[in-house]
């Protein structure tokens, strides 16, 4: 198997590993207030396994073990992003797993194993939904009935006053996922941190879309391998990029 064939197999069955825990879990608070379950560790102990025996010496950062890398190639995981909806019995929750290699993400998989979507991309290679090639929105025009992705605390902070509607779906990656199908025209992503886009970005970028800063408008090429909070992002089309900028306005 190819390295992308078998980062896709490995989080398939991370995936496959949560939704046994789906709708029985007892959540606990993290001193963030956030939700993490026992399926979020069990899951993200099964990767940091399975990783380190199919990549070996590939360091790896994730969101539930607090340690960081001192390399500058690691794989970065999320092992069940949007961990309320997973406790809550809403379906749209995944698990991430990126590559960043000096910077730059280099391949991605991300599953939503509640209605098996296992999204993937590797650098020139293109962006894939299960078995088929998928590309960003192309045409100019943003719409009244278009969705345009807010992170959940986004969604507090954010006014928009641009010509569509507005979605939180409760979990970061899809508003990279979806950028990405071209079913959102661009997500707003505030308070998260690398493991909540290493996947996403490389998967979005690939089906052509740009993630900027919001604020600034300057493309993110770079990601640091820490766990410090990351500046307000906008993930979108390039042609939706400016227009989105001037319709949302920091509360």
């Amino acid at each position: 198997m190819t390295e992308l064939e078998v980062l896709k197999n490995i989080t398939h069955r991370a995936g496959e590993i949560a939704l046994s825990y789906y709708g029985r879990v007892t959540p606990s608070e993290k001193p963030d207030h956030s939700f993490v379950t026992e399926a979020d560790k069990v899951v993200e102990d099964f990767l940091r396994a399975e990783l380190a025996k199919h990549f070996p010496g590939v360091e790896v950062l994730g969101e539930e073990v607090e340690q960081g890398v001192k390399k500058d190639v690691a794989w970065v995981i999320d092992p069940i992003d949007g961990t309320a909806n997973f406790v809550a019995g809403v379906p749209i929750w995944a698990v991430s797993v990126g590559l960043v290699e000096n910077g730059i993400p280099t391949m991605g998989a991300v599953y939503y194993p509640a209605f098996s979507e296992i999204y993937f991309a590797q650098r020139g290679k293109g962006a894939w939904l299960n078995e088929k090639r998928i590309s960003a929105r192309q045409d100019e025009i943003i719409r009244h009935d278009d969705l345009l992705g807010l992170s959940t605390l986004s969604i507090k902070r954010m006014k928009v006053n641009l010509p569509c509607k507005v979605r939180s779906l409760g979990t970061a990656v899809a508003c990279f996922t979806f950028v990405a199908k071209g079913s959102f025209i661009g997500g707003v992503l505030t308070d998260n941190r690398v493991w909540d886009i290493a996947a996403g970005w490389i998967i979005a970028k690939e089906a052509g879309a740009e993630v900027v800063y919001l604020l600034t408008g300057e493309p993110i090429s770079h990601l640091t391998l820490n766990r410090e909070q990351l500046p307000p992002q906008l993930v979108a089309p390039p042609q939706f990029i400016d227009t989105l900028r001037q319709g949302i306005q920091m509360g």
